[in-house]
């Protein structure tokens, strides 16, 4: 029986309910909010309208990401960020993100840091604790399960791996990234082969052509933004930078209004598909050996 995120208050998902009981957290404290980032209710999408999740991946894993992501939301379009639990600026992270209620968190679980990888994708045992860990600090850090889930590098795709997924998207009653009824789109990123920039790619140009592409119903377009770190390991480093400039762009916004795109966070989707009676997650989508 899939869990809705009211019922995984009282239910829990390994040891994350038992975190929540242990702060002290009241069931509505987590449950998901009735308002969008109007401050009314969101309304359901008609037959052709088009709703837009723009998600900020990587969120705590560095002081220079945190302020990209809170300025793209702040001044921009952004209207949900993936927490990195096991990055350095977690704790942090969700401090700044508690000021701005109408940005939505989900998790985005990690099994490398900075390029190494700490657990074996290839273990279901080991896939099973580290994700259980990972869910349990995120309700920990922010006294609330996430409103979605994803992963860097995609990990969440692989063979024998998205089971896992899956199985925690379905008890918490929140959508897995491209297993759900919220479409994917993943073009808005600097480096279409790893390790090589086409700037082009993290245009304002280019934004206002994937947003004017969407089709009806709900997509997620997922972004990478931040300030230009110092440490000598960032691979995707001055992309960031170029991201943030083309989410903040008036340009963008005029064309959302343009086109009667509407933004709404992964909080909201969440709510409209409990008042439509759908689950959020759903199959359809094949995992794949590959990740970026």
């Amino acid at each position: 029986m899939d869990l809705s995120r009211r019922t995984f208050l009282k239910s829990g998902l390994g040891g994350a309910g038992g975190w929540l009981a242990a702060a002290g957290v009241p069931a509505q404290a987590a449950a998901p909010s009735d308002e969008s980032r109007t401050g009314e209710a969101p309304v359901g999408p008609g037959p052709r309208e088009r709703l837009a999740i723009v998600n900020a991946d990587d969120l705590g894993m560095s002081d220079e990401i945190d302020r990209g992501i809170f300025e793209a939301h702040d001044r921009g379009i952004v209207t949900s960020a993936s927490l990195m639990v096991t990055g350095a600026h977690a704790g942090e992270a969700v401090r700044l993100a508690k000021q701005r209620p109408d940005l939505s968190l989900g998790i985005h679980v990690a099994f490398d840091q900075h390029g190494r990888s700490f657990v074996n994708a290839q273990d279901p045992r080991a896939v099973h604790r580290e994700l259980t860990r990972q869910l349990d600090a995120f309700v920990r850090l922010t006294g609330a399960p996430p409103t979605h889930i994803d992963s860097h590098h995609h990990v969440h795709r692989l063979f024998n791996v998205a089971r896992q997924f899956l199985d925690a998207g379905a008890r918490l009653g929140v959508p897995v990234r491209g297993f759900s009824d919220v479409y994917y789109v993943g073009r808005f990123w600097g480096q279409p082969e790893w390790g090589h920039t086409d700037v082009s790619k993290v245009s304002v140009e280019y934004l206002l052509t994937i947003l004017k592409g969407l089709g009806p119903g709900v997509s997620e377009v997922s972004c990478h933004p931040g300030h230009l770190e110092h440490r000598p390991d960032a691979s995707y480093n001055r992309e960031r930078e170029l991201e943030l400039r083309s989410l903040t762009d008036a340009q963008v916004k005029a064309a959302l209004a343009t086109d009667r795109i509407r933004l709404i966070s992964f909080r909201d989707y969440d709510h409209l598909a409990m008042r439509s009676g759908r689950n959020a997650v759903v199959g359809g989508c094949p995992p794949t050996a590959s990740s970026r």
